[in-house]
């Protein structure tokens, strides 16, 4: 059995084998039922490898595993002789209960993203040696091997709303299937490339709400922005539909429940997704991005610390998408761009973080199944593996990181860094930044500011260490 000695540990954690009653599991816990609670060693159990946490609430003696709480359920009934219950398709997240709105809402992601880490992984670290095959020169951007290969690493990014969906349906006690329909909506592709020809028209021109209309729904405007790597939609989204399935199956007769409430569901909160959460992001991203304009008008410095500093949480909640465009629309009008400098030092405070993690990080399988992969990923421009595998579940770490970038970010602006033409991602990129008349100050600040958030985030990391957040979801890392 793969996990013999990890359930005969648990076993003698939580008081032998005489001392549980039952044991059950949902999507991360081991679920036990102690005739006397007492004689757990709790604090021994939190420090073991692979488990996550341990949670004592409603009766319940619960071992957080994650994501391979299945396997490991299966090994320890047979381990200890126990009676298998049929598992629990819910998770009712007591550690997203702790704390305020928003750390809650980040302990939702954490766990949300939990069982897709692996492939996360492994898609950056394709989408990064293809990064390094183009610079080399060793594979056109316009071959068909390099077209296959980037879709086979991109999928995972591209498709994330549908992925997300799978597994916020999950956490919200929804069917995974139901989810991943909701979440596909967003990425479908004839509703995405309505957004490659114009818009019929625009509304709330001049305003923050000035939004582009490709059709409409029922007359509803449809307002369609580019959700793929997202997450908050397709959260939203499912959360909305676990309420409105719920509601209908408890209202509909039992007849037709069944039927009646999957079709309404899809229905109703497929239409919302598109006129009501897509928009509101959408009008959120058009808010963020009239901020950092006032702010560059005021000092580029500020601006620079302001959206260095929470540039990688935006992007994690899909509203950069309304900055971006504005990355092109000023290197067409004016032949540079003044906004992108003051994010790129992001990814280089997360490489910096993550290799002090691979510095202090003592387990060896954890570096090489991890924390390396997520390096090059980073040294690539491709910061979703380390964002989300190791920073968020570390969050003083985390916001310690993007603090790093931000730093990087205003010494940028007060140095007048400019982006001058698009190239690679990450800390390859740097070519794109130097004047086509020449190294100016512009450059030297650039690669100052990079060179800044790299070793500030380093030396955080060495500083903080690997421990993961005390109480919080900690994320596995297994592609099964």
């Amino acid at each position: 059995m793969k996990y013999q000695q990890l359930c005969e540990d648990i076993i003698a954690k939580v008081g032998g084998r005489d001392n549980v009653r039952d044991v059950s599991h949902c999507i991360t816990r081991l679920r036990f039922h102690l005739k006397d609670e007492g004689l757990a060693k709790t604090d021994e159990l939190k420090s073991m490898k692979g488990v996550v946490d341990v949670i004592q609430a409603g009766g319940q003696y619960q071992v957080v595993i994650g994501a391979t709480v299945e396997a490991v359920y299966n090994d320890l009934v047979q381990v200890g002789g126990f009676d298998a219950q049929p598992a629990l398709d819910i998770d009712e997240g007591d550690v997203a209960k702790k704390g305020d709105p928003f750390t809650r809402l980040l302990a939702v992601i954490s766990e949300i993203l939990q069982p897709i880490l692996g492939v996360l992984m492994a898609g950056g670290f394709i989408k990064s040696m293809l990064a390094l095959c183009k610079v080399a020169g060793w594979l056109s951007a316009d071959s068909s091997t390099y077209v296959a290969l980037s879709a086979i690493g991109d999928s995972v990014f591209y498709y994330f709303p549908l992925i997300i969906g799978w597994t916020s349906a999950k956490k919200f006690g929804l069917k995974p299937v139901m989810g991943m329909a909701l979440g596909g909506v967003l990425v479908y592709p004839t509703l995405v490339a309505l957004t490659g020809g114009d818009a019929l028209y625009t509304i709330g021109a001049g305003t923050i709400f000035e939004s582009s209309v490709y059709g409409d729904i029922f007359g509803i405007p449809l307002i369609i922005k580019d959700y793929s790597s997202t997450i908050l939609p397709a959260i939203f989204i499912v959360w909305i539909a676990s309420k409105v399935h719920k509601t209908l199956s408890n209202a509909l007769p039992a007849l037709v429940s069944s039927f009646l409430s999957n079709i309404l569901t899809l229905f109703i909160c497929g239409i919302l997704g598109l006129v009501i959460v897509g928009p509101v992001m959408t009008i959120l991203s058009n808010i963020v991005a009239q901020l950092i304009l006032a702010l560059i008008n005021i000092q580029p410095a500020l601006a620079g610390l302001v959206i260095g500093t929470f540039w990688s949480l935006l992007v994690m909640f899909g509203l950069h998408w309304g900055i971006i465009p504005l990355w092109f629309l000023n290197v067409s009008t004016y032949g540079y761009d003044f906004i992108n400098p003051l994010v790129y030092a992001g990814g280089c405070a997360i490489a910096g973080a993550v290799l002090g993690v691979i510095i202090r990080t003592k387990d060896s399988e954890d570096n090489a199944v991890v924390n390396v992969p997520a390096l090059v990923s980073s040294i690539f421009g491709v910061n979703e593996p380390a964002l989300y595998a190791i920073l968020l579940p570390r969050k003083r770490l985390m916001w310690a990181t993007f603090l790093s970038a931000g730093v990087g970010g205003a010494v940028a602006g007060f140095m007048g860094a400019k982006l001058y033409s698009f190239g690679a991602s990450g800390p390859l990129g740097f070519p794109s930044f130097i004047n086509p008349a020449g190294i100016d100050a512009g450059f030297i600040g650039l690669v100052a500011s990079g060179v800044i958030a790299f070793v500030l985030a380093l030396i955080a990391a060495l500083i903080i260490g690997t421990k993961k957040d005390e109480g919080g979801p900690s994320l596995n890392i297994t592609v099964d």
